[in-house]
């Protein structure tokens, strides 16, 4: 199943620098392969109780990294590889990655967004650490 999404989630990928003017209410949020069983029934929470909606598109750690890298307009990327996104931070992407308390699975995030996305990608994160992603 996750597969399948995959391939339907590269057509989203290819048409992200269309959609980067989305509403603020739209989060685009790049997970690893091994994070997706963790963070899909949290994002489908997540969105029923915010209305906010999240584009969340999974892959490996260094195709992410490489995307972002090329421009692909991400607003989160969430991995379980610290090393990675603190490497991107360094090149000059985002913030400094943090850690995101989650028992279940051990993940770092590196915001990539300023401004008015910010704030969506704050309260997103701050959703994430705030429920029980350990059931999951």
């Amino acid at each position: 199943m996750r597969r399948l999404l995959c391939l339907f989630a590269f057509p989203l990928l290819l048409s992200l620098p269309l959609v980067s003017h989305a509403g603020p209410d739209v989060l685009r949020v790049g997970a690893s392969e091994a994070l997706m069983p963790t963070l899909e029934p949290l994002v489908d929470r997540y969105q029923i109780e915010t209305r906010n909606k999240v584009l969340l598109i999974g892959g490996g750690t260094d195709e992410l990294g490489e995307q972002v890298r090329q421009g692909t307009p991400y607003d989160v990327l969430i991995s379980e590889q610290a090393a990675a996104l603190t490497h991107l931070h360094h090149q000059g992407h985002g913030e400094k990655p943090r850690p995101v308390a989650c028992q279940a699975r051990p993940m770092q995030e590196l915001t990539l967004v300023r401004g008015e996305r910010r704030a969506l990608a704050s309260h997103f994160l701050d959703y994430l650490e705030h429920h029980d992603c350990n059931r999951h």
